[in-house]
Formats: C-alpha cells, structure tokens, sequence
C-alpha cells in the first residue's frame, strides 16, 4: 500500500471534514490521546515485563501505532500536506542528522 492511499482512506472515514477549528482539534487531540494510549501500554509492558513485549502485545503495538497513524494523515492534511511528502522529508533530514554524526 502506498502512504497517500492510506491517507485518502483516512479522510473517508474522518468524523469532521470541514477544515474548521472543530476538525483541528479532534485531529490534534485524537492524535495526542492515541500516542499517549500507545505511550502508556509500552510503559507497562517496561514496568511489568522488563520491556519484552509478548505477541499480545506486539498485536496491540500495531493496533495503536495505526491509530496514530490515522490521526496523523488527517491531521496533515488539515494542513494540505501529504504522508510521503513528511516521508520524504523526514528521509533526507534523518540522512543529514547520521552524515553530520560521522564527522
């Protein structure tokens, strides 16, 4: 699957589509309240399990991280941004940051 499919389905399926102060906020806080689910259930498995997760938890991992996901697609395009376009970005300012570090 393509990073822009995804984020196409995404805004199908979002629950505010007009671009209003209503949309930014359920997608900045829906954003937020998803990665601190994820936060919180990578805490526990540091807490009660030395950081080893099981399948159980590998399953729900993923789970939450799609969530994040959602809300970041939507959230972008809030703002007429595209997934592979942050991809991207994200790409080329990682590879400056470890050229930099070998100097």
């Amino acid at each position: 699957m393509r990073i822009d499919d995804f984020q196409k389905h995404a805004l199908s399926t979002v629950a505010i589509t007009k671009k209003d102060i209503a949309a930014l906020s359920h997608r900045t806080l829906g954003l937020n309240g998803e990665a601190g689910i994820l936060s919180n259930h990578i805490k526990k498995i540091i807490r009660d399990k030395g950081g080893k997760a099981d399948a159980q938890d590998i399953v729900e991992i993923e789970k939450l991280l799609g969530d994040v996901l959602y809300y970041t697609a939507v959230l972008a395009e809030y703002y007429d941004i595209r997934l592979s376009d942050i991809a991207e970005q994200n790409m080329a300012r990682s590879t400056q940051f470890k050229n930099n570090r070998k100097q």
